[in-house]
């Protein structure tokens, strides 16, 4: 190969190198949101008058579910078109703007880088097509009445200048904002006025509080909305230095001012109050539905029949299985549900609940269009196909009789000194036989007799009890011959020999709660995972004592029972009524073995 060859190669090689361009691997993600740089017309301008703004990133972006995200206050008519043209957001809408009034767009988490998916959240872009910029804002929290939990997903906030009790149900709102994952919201820009506000949870998306299942909060009073207001609340509240104050003007306050109440310290960001900012704490209900309604029906077993409605049902609720002139009435053992919001059916006879179908007309009172309380008939039919199995198909001599199912603590388990012994059948109970059953305690590896009571539950069909006088680390054991437990149906169970443990009384711990300013009614709960397992009534301040206790942790919630029917009620904003107030106990309880926990609790409601 000449030299002339060898050159040429080296050349090439050198310049395609040199053409592979490129950002060195590794160094740290790139972990910045994008960045404005640049918008036209500029952002809060004044005198307003464009129909196309075009934002300029750092970077590119995308959008990410914009037409949801973007939230225009006061709202258009037709929302704008959004899209993008490389680094550049344009914005164009043809809607004639209103005049002097400050807008505020807000992307929530529409916008985000290409490659790492940075979010810029809540970036807001604002003008006025006046001469001035309205500056003063709403800000606080949103919580669920019934847990104070947060909620996760957006919810809108509402404001109207319009203060009529209808105005969210019949218009849009004049300004509009919405709430983050933490519950935090801020609706900006606002002029000086006074306005009713609203949360929603706007199911249909059309800002109207119109469905039966949205959620919604609301204030008492209407809601002042100026700086020197602002000033004076947060002095009030003590959350700002009145040595600061030496300009602020003394103002004619109406005479309910009782929105001030509403001003609370978690509201407030680290950095300190906004002097023009209302601060407000908001709770978020579902209103109790007027519209009864089917929701639910099924025939999961043959024997058996269930239906849900959405409302508890009323002494006017009637039922009766639609049959042929040759057929026999159909015996049903009926079961509601303790708040009479559901009706299991048991069909008791072979030759009814044997059949694939059959049909249920259903009568009970609802509300019309007028408002007016009418008898609505439904028909519903409830189909059973029997699950086919293989072995079914193939050996259909080889099937087994069926047998009545009863299951109680496993063998081996320990059971808590305070609870009794559980038996839970599939089918419903008619009657337990004491005479069929054997019990024994177990001292020194030596089976003695031991009393025992037996009885059927006061709520569940299918569920029955024995009860005894547990002594501490025992052990026992239980014989359950056939035909101990009678079903209302003819079949027979298995022997059940069952052996089982009680728990040491010093594996135990109680919580001593001292309840202080107590003022009405109150339902005291005592919570573990998410699931009431103690409550009690109390009037008046005290202690409450919570014994036998397995360790592990424990909230306390107190529900005040203003109407005293012994359960938390919700709010109805037409009838101006608040979801009673709950309180929870700062922090959870840790409870354990052989320990008092003496814990005071002071009610602030």
């Amino acid at each position: 190969m000449s030299y002339r060859y060898i050159y040429l190669l080296m050349l090439a090689l050198l310049c395609w190198n040199c053409a592979q361009q490129g950002s060195p691997a590794g160094g740290p993600r790139d972990e910045d949101p994008p960045r404005v740089v640049e918008s036209e017309p500029p952002n809060y301008s004044t005198r307003f008058e464009a129909k196309k703004i075009l934002i300029s990133f750092d970077e590119y972006i995308v959008l990410d579910n914009v037409n949801q995200e973007l939230i225009v206050s006061p709202p258009m008519k037709e929302k704008p078109e959004v899209k993008l043209r490389n680094k550049t957001l344009v914005i164009q809408f043809e809607e004639t703007l209103k005049e002097n009034t400050t807008y505020t767009f807000n992307f929530g988490s529409a916008i985000k880088d290409l490659h790492e998916g940075n979010k810029l959240l809540n970036f807001e872009y604002v003008f006025s097509t006046g001469d001035v910029l309205d500056s003063l804002s709403v800000k606080g929290t949103l919580k669920y009445a019934k847990d104070l939990s947060v909620p996760e997903e957006p919810i809108s906030i509402l404001l109207y200048e319009d203060l009529r009790d209808s105005v969210p149900l019949l218009d849009i709102p004049l300004f509009v904002g919405r709430s983050d994952d933490s519950g935090i919201f801020s609706v900006n820009n606002l002029r000086p006025d006074t306005f009713k506000i609203f949360a929603l949870k706007d199911g249909n998306n059309n800002l109207l509080f119109d469905l039966p299942t949205e959620e919604i909060a609301f204030l008492d009073t209407c809601l002042i909305v100026n700086a020197e207001f602002a000033r004076l609340l947060l002095i009030e509240a003590g959350l700002h230095d009145t040595i600061m104050l030496d300009t602020v003007v003394k103002v004619d306050m109406p005479a309910d001012t009782s929105d001030r109440s509403e001003i609370a310290s978690d509201s407030i960001i680290e950095s300190g109050p906004d002097l023009n900012s209302i601060y407000i704490d908001m709770l978020l209900f579902t209103e109790e539905t007027e519209i009864q309604y089917i929701t639910d029906y099924s025939r999961e077993e043959r024997r058996k029949i269930q239906m849900v409605f959405a409302k508890p049902l009323t002494d006017t609720f009637l039922y009766r299985p639609i049959l042929s002139v040759t057929e026999t009435p159909i015996d049903l053992l009926e079961y509601f549900s303790p708040g009479r919001d559901s009706l299991t059916l048991w069909i008791r006879d072979s030759i009814d609940y044997k059949k694939d179908t059959l049909r249920m007309e259903l009568k009970f009172t609802v509300k019309d269009t007028t408002n007016q309380f009418v008898t609505r008939s439904d028909t519903l039919l409830f189909s059973f196909r029997e699950k086919s199995t293989k072995r079914k198909k193939e050996d259909p001599e080889e099937q087994q009789p069926e047998k009545l199912k009863v299951s109680t603590i496993r063998k081996g388990g320990e059971i808590d000194l305070h609870r009794k012994l559980p038996l839970d059948l599939n089918l419903p109970l008619l009657a337990i036989r004491d005479s069929l059953i054997s019990f024994y305690h177990i001292p020194d590896s030596v089976e003695k007799a031991e009393p025992f009571q037996v009885f059927p539950d006061t709520l569940l069909l299918n569920r029955g009890w024995i009860s005894a006088d547990w002594k501490s680390t025992a052990q026992y054991r239980m014989i359950l011959y056939p035909g101990a437990i009678v079903s209302i149906y003819p079949l027979e169970h298995d022997t059940l020999d069952i052996t089982f443990k009680t728990r040491d009384i010093e594996y135990y711990g109680q919580i001593l709660l001292n309840l202080e300013n107590v003022g009405n009614r109150v339902l005291v709960q005592l919570i573990n995972k998410k699931k009431v397992i103690r409550e009690r009534e109390v009037d008046a301040s005290g202690l409450i004592t919570f014994s036998y206790l397995v360790p592990e942790d424990y909230s306390i919630k107190v529900i005040h029972d203003l109407n005293g029917n012994g359960k938390w009620d919700t709010g109805n904003y037409m009838d101006k009524i608040q979801p009673e107030p709950v309180e929870f106990l700062p922090k959870s309880i840790t409870v354990r073995s052989n320990w008092d926990h003496d814990v005071t609790m002071m009610l602030e409601k």
